[in-house]
């Protein structure tokens, strides 16, 4: 019997059309912690543990804001590829809301899930 793997699999999310329904690039708010023993995809022989964020904006450091895409996308960690925005209530609360700040979203009440809006996949 073969065992499954424990990798996590790649959200099918398409970031662009995400980005036209107003997510703001919701996810490059989150906290991305690297998976024990993952290297860090920009400072591969240092030891740490998070991905930087903009102390000004709280975006993702490696977020080019002109093309609002990732820098290091054929490098992201495990948690990016993972990361599937349309089953975090959280995303509704901004494309209700319109919020940006972690705070407010955090506060804030999600629709009922019958009323989400979902990111279209690939």
């Amino acid at each position: 019997m073969e065992s499954e793997s424990l990798e996590p699999k790649e959200a099918p999310v398409d970031c662009d059309a995400g980005r036209a329904l107003g997510c703001a690039t919701f996810c490059c708010r989150l906290i991305v912690r690297l998976r024990p023993g993952e290297p860090h995809p920009t400072h591969p022989n240092e030891r740490r543990s998070c991905i930087d964020k903009d102390p000004h904006t709280g975006l993702c450091v490696h977020l080019d804001r002109q093309s609002q895409r990732c820098r290091i996308w054929e490098r992201r960690p495990k948690i990016c590829r993972a990361y599937d925005c349309n089953h975090d209530p959280s995303l509704q609360v901004v494309l209700r809301e319109g919020f940006r700040s972690l705070t407010q979203i955090a506060f804030a009440d999600a629709p009922p899930e019958s009323e989400w809006r979902r990111v279209p996949t690939r």
